[in-house]
C-alpha cells in the first residue's frame, strides 16, 4: 500500500514540475503605444489588440492611416502585422518580439522599406 501511495505521489509531483515549466501565453489585450525607430527618425503608432487564446486581432493606427491587426502570442513571443494603404501603394508592418508585463520590444519588417526596432508600452 505504501508503495502505491509513494508511486502516486511521485507521479503527481512530476506532473506539477513539468507543467510549471511550460510557458503560459502572455495577455497582450489592450491599447499599446508603439515607438518605431527607423534609420533616420522615429514615430509613435497605436495598436488596440484583442486576444482570444493565442490569436490576436485588433486595430493598428499609424500617423495617417489605420488597418486591421492579425497575429499570435506564444509564451512571451509575439507576432502581429497590418497593412496600411495609401492611394495606389501600401506598407506592411510585420512585428516580431517579446512581451514582458506591460512592455514589448522587437523588430518590425516593412518589406522594401527595410526593418526597424520597436518598443511598446501598454496604456493604463
Amino acid at each position: 500500500m505504501r508503495t502505491k501511495v509513494f508511486l502516486l505521489t511521485a507521479i503527481l509531483l512530476s506532473v506539477c514540475i513539468i507543467t510549471t515549466g511550460i510557458a503560459q501565453d502572455q495577455n497582450v489585450a489592450g491599447t499599446w503605444k508603439i515607438n518605431i525607430k527607423f534609420i533616420s527618425g522615429e514615430t509613435t503608432h497605436t495598436a488596440i489588440i484583442k486576444q482570444k487564446g493565442n490569436e490576436l486581432t485588433g486595430t493598428y493606427k499609424g500617423n495617417y492611416k489605420e488597418g486591421s491587426i492579425t497575429g499570435t502570442v506564444k509564451g512571451n513571443e509575439v507576432t502581429f502585422g497590418t497593412r496600411l494603404r495609401h492611394e495606389a501603394t501600401s506598407v506592411s508592418f510585420n512585428f516580431t518580439g517579446t512581451v514582458q508585463g506591460s512592455t514589448m520590444k522587437g523588430t518590425v519588417g516593412m518589406g522594401e522599406y527595410w526593418t526597424a526596432d520597436w518598443t511598446a508600452k501598454k496604456s493604463k
